[in-house]
């Protein structure tokens, strides 16, 4: 079987590093951008002879096109991609600058729909090039987003963060739909990140866990939903959570 590759859309904090890292350990030839030159310098060196690093604008059509480029240059084609979107600063409704929450908004749900309409484009030459042999295939690749917890539950004073997540759930779900017929599941992770609990240590009393998700388990779940271990799940949330979303008020065995 040829070397699955796998595209990773952001680097995040240390997601997407972890994704990286989890992907090129399992086999997969793995290519990375992310639109920060610093985050970009930083994890080519630690990522070396794992992932092949680039800066790209991923939120315009060109940016997007670049880095699948990249991957094509290096591999010839792309099988997965797994997208982690910035996460906005935590603003309050009563705090929003409308005219550049649009603008931060538009840019993220425009990032979601390019990385879809150019993978599928991708498949679709594929198909085209390889004639009815790969055409028969029922599965030929998969986009799995990356979000926060925000897309699910709402926490009061982040407002931006819930509004941008849940935009993109929108078109997770709907793509899966679309792009079934294409041989593309579209997949989401919603998790609570390492970043939450440190904004407000708190939190940890209505998580059962007691914790944030590690980036390697949201690495490993990546993994899954782009293995032929999920090929029946599209248009799907898995939440990472650690029970949060069913616990009703707090836990106070926790120490502040």
């Amino acid at each position: 079987m040829d070397q699955p590759v796998t595209l990773i859309l952001g680097l995040g904090q240390m997601t997407g590093e972890a994704v990286a890292r989890r992907f090129a350990e399992e086999g997969h030839a793995v290519v990375a951008c992310d639109q920060s030159q610093k985050r970009v310098e930083k994890f080519a060196d630690s990522l070396r002879d794992r992932a092949i690093v680039h800066q790209e604008d991923l939120d315009t059509q060109i940016g997007v096109k670049n880095a699948l480029a990249a991957a094509l240059e290096a591999y010839g084609r792309v099988d997965h991609i797994v997208a982690v979107p910035p996460i906005p600063p935590k603003t309050a409704f009563t705090e929003i600058n409308v005219a550049e929450f649009e603008k931060a908004h538009m840019k993220a749900l425009r990032t979601a729909i390019l990385t879809l309409r150019m993978f599928e484009r991708h498949v679709a030459k594929r198909v085209d090039e390889a004639g009815e042999t790969l055409g028969r295939k029922k599965q030929l690749g998969s986009v799995t987003f990356v979000l926060s917890l925000s897309a699910q539950q709402v926490s009061e004073g982040d407002f931006a963060d819930a509004v941008m997540q849940h935009a993109i759930l929108g078109v997770v779900r709907s793509g899966a739909v679309d792009l079934a017929s294409k041989g593309i599941r579209v997949n989401a992770i919603c998790a609570l990140r390492p970043r939450a609990e440190s904004e407000d240590p708190s939190l940890r009393k209505r998580t059962p866990l007691g914790r944030a998700s590690l980036a390697d388990e949201i690495a490993e779940a990546a993994l899954y939903l782009s293995s032929p271990k999920s090929a029946i799940i599209t248009g799907e949330t898995l939440i990472m959570d650690g029970g949060r979303s069913r616990l009703s008020g707090i836990i106070d065995d926790f120490e502040d």
